[in-house]
């Protein structure tokens, strides 16, 4: 007998379309919206109602019009993972798939095991801030963190000094098309007094973060851009001494070195919030006039978000 696909429940059904993409979405935003307010950054809070409103249109087409992500939208804990990212955005104020912020998606062990007993993996989004971004995180807005925020990817052939005791840094990069082989990032603020900071992350330092990351995230983003995984992490690692930085970027970035207790509640929150509009008890609360809600469904359509 053949299922019927409009008695499934909402996360037994693909997501395939844009629409159906958007939709899903929106319901998770709207599910959340007094949670993301609270989350909103700053930058967000000091926009006019319309420019939030299509700033956030404008994250939910983006999101479902990158074919990329589609995979995120095949379980619950993709879906919970767009609903995240969108949070993010909205916190940080950084523009997804402009110059400050891009989605990436990559698999996550959930620790479950499926029939055979293998592990069960799931396509999530990764939220990941660009360098313009992070300069507009740690130096702009009404509070800056730093003065000014500098950072370079180092290579064999180039000539690189970084002094530790003044936070000076040369580095005159080789211009040959053989560079040699990248050998490490490194990373310089000038503190709100002007004093000058620097720090510089080997290869080998990289590749301890890379490894505390693998056995619950797979290697997809690293292998594909390592360089600019590398330039993220170290930019992170940097911000650690610095508790304000440090809160910033714990509240603004997906965190791939270890399981995150706060993300984990995250997600709870997201999905005891979706599950109260489940299709199904939408559909018996209309067939029970006395329990019926007055406009849920418009509520549900509207285009104004907040």
């Amino acid at each position: 007998m053949e299922a019927n696909k409009e008695n499934l429940p909402e996360e037994y059904v693909p997501v395939v379309s844009m629409i159906q993409k958007q939709d899903s979405i929106k319901k998770g935003v709207l599910a959340l919206k007094e949670k993301i307010l609270v989350s909103a950054g700053d930058e967000f809070l000091s926009w006019e109602k319309e420019k939030q409103d299509k700033f956030l249109e404008s994250t939910i087409i983006t999101i479902a019009k990158d074919k990329e992500l589609s995979d995120c939208f095949q379980s619950t804990e993709g879906k919970l993972s767009i609903i995240g990212a969108v949070e993010k955005a909205v916190s940080t104020g950084l523009e997804i798939g402009g110059k400050h912020a891009y989605l990436i998606p990559q698999g996550r062990n959930t620790k479950k095991k499926d029939g055979k007993g293998k592990d069960i993996w799931v396509t999530e989004i990764r939220f990941s801030i660009r360098d313009r971004g992070y300069y507009a995180l740690l130096c702009g807005g009404k509070q800056p963190i730093f003065l000014d925020l500098r950072w370079g990817t180092v290579y064999e052939k180039d000539q690189c000094s970084v002094n530790k005791g003044n936070g000076e840094v040369i580095h005159n990069v080789c211009i040959a098309e053989d560079k040699g082989k990248f050998i490490g990032v490194w990373v310089q603020c000038r503190k709100m007094n002007s004093q000058l900071e620097v720090d510089f992350f080997s290869l080998l330092k990289i590749n301890q973060w890379k490894k505390c990351s693998k056995t619950t995230y797979d290697d997809k983003p690293w292998d594909k851009w390592p360089e600019e995984m590398a330039l993220q992490a170290s930019i992170r690692h940097f911000c650690d001494k610095y508790e304000t930085a440090r809160e910033l970027l714990a509240a603004s970035i997906y965190d791939d070195e270890s399981e995150n207790e706060k993300d984990k509640s995250v997600i709870e929150d997201i999905e005891t919030a979706l599950s109260k509009q489940d299709p199904i008890e939408e559909e018996e609360k209309k067939e029970k006039p006395d329990e019926e809600k007055p406009d849920e469904k418009e509520k549900l359509d509207e285009p104004e978000l907040f």
